[in-house]
């Protein structure tokens, strides 16, 4: 555990990442249809991405909750952001390729609303579109957007 804590540290003094401000709103309107099946409904472009249906929103304290998707054989990129009290924190793209290694993307712009009262009841429920650092070609826009339902652990 010490390890792990000592990792994200690090981690977090290395990459300049760009917080936004949360958007909080009373009744997210939108089309959640998507829930009872998973809890991500997005698009995005991104290394080694052929799409993501779920994220999972954990929470650390009482004012952080860690949200990540996850990779899988075809997805090789992973979403990753913490929620803290009114604040997306270090929204980033981390990519595990099969043929560069690790690296990751940093969110240069971003907005997202979020349910007030659905999160007064342990579920976020949020409509997000984040813009990152696209080094390899600056010219490309390296995206994910899209709307979360689930459960917060």
């Amino acid at each position: 555990m010490k390890y792990t804590a000592l990792l994200f540290s690090l981690v977090f003094c290395l990459f300049p990442f760009k917080d936004f401000d949360i958007q909080w709103v009373e009744n997210l309107d939108g089309d959640f249809s998507f829930s009872p099946k998973q809890s991500l409904k997005c698009e995005a472009w991104c290394y080694e991405y052929a799409g993501a249906t779920a994220i999972n929103a954990k929470r650390w304290s009482k004012d952080t909750i860690e949200c990540y998707t996850l990779a899988n054989t075809a997805t090789h990129c992973t979403l990753n952001f913490y929620i803290i009290n009114n604040v997306i924190s270090n929204p980033r793209i981390e990519l595990n390729s099969i043929a560069s290694g690790k690296r990751i993307y940093i969110c240069n712009e971003g907005n997202i609303k979020i349910d007030k009262k659905a999160m007064q009841k342990g579920i976020l429920k949020a409509e997000f579109d984040m813009k990152f650092d696209h080094l390899e070609n600056p010219d490309k826009l390296m995206f994910w957007k899209g709307k979360i339902y689930t459960k917060i652990k």
